[in-house]
């Protein structure tokens, strides 16, 4: 029950900002068919019109490119307008219904492109008054949906960039916030993890919006670059909070902190302007900040070479600086890009041939067919004057995941009853139809305008909406009211019953396939490090990624089932696997390992041997193999980050200070790698022990 209350808290949170000119659209979508229908004595036809349209928003996705939102809006469309002739087809027929009903609901489980919103266009349709004919029924209702689609795509031409640009902006900014903690003073890992996700999706969510657009062949090759940039400016800011913390421990002053947070802030700023402002004012100052920076650990370096400093953390100071420079030179190169635009012509958007059907798996759609049409016999059963209150509350309070259905069904309960009696008080006070528009008018403006920022609010201004529109030419009173509560909670005990016996718990199962998955997926990231390969150490990242997101996705729909609890030690294993992925990203911006680099492949080799060791341990069920002596390799090369810098003290002394011998490229790189080495095979250490098997 805590974490049911919580998570009802959080549905009431704002986390953005209303959408208050979207809001408007979608009402005045709704309210037009209702006015012309009071108007022209058409009331019936003006509400199914209007339900129409609202059904379409449903499948509407704002963040889209506007292509994009314009296919889903006709597809959502269509299917609307085929449900509510289905709908109307079978109002003749009431048990022939409930089952049609229900098998509808089963097919939009299995096929995503139906929808939620198909679904209760047939069974609003069903229970809707009769009177209009099948034809005329599906012709209202496209006319409602294209009137929707056109009010909110009709200003394409002049927007039609807004997405992308916003997809970009969002995740420029989301960098600059994580580079300006990576430059700071200690910042706490949890703190690191929320802005690091945070720019991590946000730069996911720019690449899928760069991929839904369809632009000239000259932008598209400046998009990439654009994205690529950002990626680079992601990579290098995870490496120099690494080699930073390192650097800071190394005890060799404190002067060069300064400069570096004031360099840090520069590129946050210059690069944060880029993306909001379109300028590249602040670059020239974020490279002199980054100028000065350099010069500071140049004198490091110098004091280093006649006994002043720890040589070692000299050429890790070196290697911070590297890192500084490529980030200045990639928001130098955003800026230049935000400058120069990237232009569309204001050309229809093109339809490509039909994509692939995508289908869903699992036992959720048969489930929520059984469910509805359980509910519908139910109500043929008792006829109910507004059975249609307890179906809908069935349909789209059933969710895949069973704690998400009990979120759902509260919520939705709650909402319902907050929502029909503020529709009852409107009813009592203010009855007619004209005043029945106003307050419908005011809900889908409210409703919309919350409905990407809070679920709890948008259900409590959606369910006087929803009630309004599908019994609009109905009488209404305090009674009409009352009933809807009711018929909500007991559709509402019914999807619980449902959840409860029919759920099943298999996701247990799988987490072990893909721990395996993720502790393999991270060995091969490790082992490509050795030969640092661009584009295969690129490819590991992405795919070591993508498994402990699926490992992570696994863990949280056990969270969700009956009686189902994620052990911690998974979760810690998760965030244990982030921070491998980041101290792999520090160690492959050093430079590559060269003969005088020492056991750098060593150490990477046993690192993945372990992870592989246990991954077999994990699928196999069987002990695991005896484990190397990973700490005595690190100190050997602790050791040889000494041998190093005596070598090259004794190079410097005979006059070789700005040669790049043999001996200087080792330093370079052991000196830095050294930290992330050892970062990297605690948190691998770390991964095999939490996801080991239990004893």
């Amino acid at each position: 029950m805590r974490r049911i209350a919580e998570a009802l808290r959080g549905d009431f949170v704002l986390t953005g900002r209303p959408a208050w000119g979207y809001s408007l659209l979608c009402a005045l979508g709704i309210c037009l068919p209702l006015v012309a229908g009071v108007m022209l004595g058409h009331v019936p036809q003006g509400a199914a019109m209007a339900l129409g349209g609202y059904l379409t928003v449903f499948g509407d996705a704002p963040g889209l490119p506007y292509g994009e939102r314009a296919r889903k809006l006709i597809v959502a469309t269509l299917m609307v307008t085929l449900g509510s002739g289905l709908g109307a087809l079978i109002q003749p027929y009431p048990w022939v219904a409930a089952v049609v009903v229900g098998l509808v609901a089963m097919t939009g489980g299995y096929w995503p492109v139906i929808g939620i919103s198909s679904v209760l266009s047939v069974a609003l349709t069903y229970f809707a008054p009769p009177g209009i004919s099948v034809p005329a029924h599906m012709e209202i209702t496209a006319a409602g949906g294209l009137l929707m689609t056109l009010l909110l795509v009709g200003l394409w031409p002049v927007r039609r960039l807004q997405p992308l640009r916003t997809a970009f902006e969002t995740a420029g900014t989301a960098l600059a916030d994580l580079l300006e903690a990576a430059g700071r003073a200690p910042l706490s890992d949890e703190s690191w993890e929320v802005l690091r996700r945070s720019a991590g999706t946000a730069l996911d969510d720019a690449a899928k919006a760069f991929s839904l657009y369809r632009v000239s062949e000259e932008d598209d090759r400046a998009l990439q670059r654009l994205l690529a940039t950002l990626t680079r400016i992601l990579h290098e800011t995870v490496a120099l909070r690494v080699l930073r913390a390192a650097a800071v421990q190394t005890g060799v002053g404190t002067g060069w902190t300064e400069e570096l947070n004031e360099a840090v802030g520069a590129l946050a700023r210059a690069l944060r302007e880029a993306v909001t402002l379109g300028g590249s004012a602040g670059v020239p100052e974020a490279l002199g900040a980054v100028g000065r920076f350099a010069d500071q650990v140049e004198e490091i370096r110098r004091a280093a070479h006649t006994g002043g400093a720890p040589l070692p953390a000299a050429a890790l100071l070196g290697q911070v600086r590297r890192c500084l420079d490529r980030i200045g030179m990639a928001v130098r190169s955003v800026a230049q890009q935000a400058v120069e635009g990237v232009e569309v012509g204001p050309r229809l958007p093109r339809f490509d041939r039909l994509r692939k059907p995508v289908f869903s798996t699992g036992h959720h759609p048969v489930r929520l067919g059984l469910a509805v049409t359980l509910a519908m016999v139910l109500m043929l059963v008792t006829h109910e004057h507004y059975a249609k209150w307890f179906v809908v509350t069935v349909i789209v309070s059933l969710r895949p995941a069973y704690r998400d259905t009990v979120e759902r069904v509260v919520l939705r309960t709650a909402g319902t009853a907050v929502g029909a009696a503020g529709a009852a008080v409107v009813l009592a006070v203010a009855p007619g139809h004209l005043y029945l528009i106003v307050f419908i008018a005011v809900c889908a403006v409210l409703g919309f305008a919350l409905r990407g920022a809070s679920y709890g609010y948008w259900t409590i201004f959606a369910t006087p909406l929803s009630l309004m529109l599908s019994d609009f030419s109905l009488p209404l009173d305090w009674g009409a009211a009352a009933v809807r509560v009711a018929l909500t909670i007991a559709g509402g005990a019914l999807v619980l019953l449902f959840a409860r016996l029919l759920w099943p718990r298999g996701q247990r199962a799988k987490l072990t396939g893909r721990a395996v998955e993720m502790l393999e997926k991270h060995a091969a990231l490790v082992r490509s490090l050795i030969d640092q390969d661009p584009d295969e150490v690129r490819a590991r990242l992405s795919s070591a990624a993508a498994a402990a997101d699926r490992f992570s996705d696994s863990l949280d729909r056990l969270d969700k089932e009956p009686g189902g609890s994620a052990p911690q030690r998974l979760r810690d294993a998760v965030t244990a696997a982030r921070r491998l992925r980041d101290n792999a990203l520090a160690l492959f911006a050093v430079p590559r390992p060269s003969e005088e680099s020492g056991p750098t492949a060593a150490v990477l080799d046993m690192v993945a041997d372990r992870l592989e060791n246990v991954a077999e341990a994990v699928g196999t069920e069987r002990p695991e193999a005896p484990a190397d002596d990973l700490d005595g390799v690190l100190d050997e090369l602790g050791a040889h980050v000494d041998v190093l810098a005596a070598r090259r003290l004794d190079e410097v002394a005979e006059g070789a200070a700005d040669q790049m011998t043999e001996v200087r490229r080792g330093i370079m790189h052991a000196a830095a790698a050294q930290p992330a080495l050892k970062g990297l095979s605690a948190e691998a250490l770390r991964l095999a022990a939490l996801t080991a098997p239990r004893r």
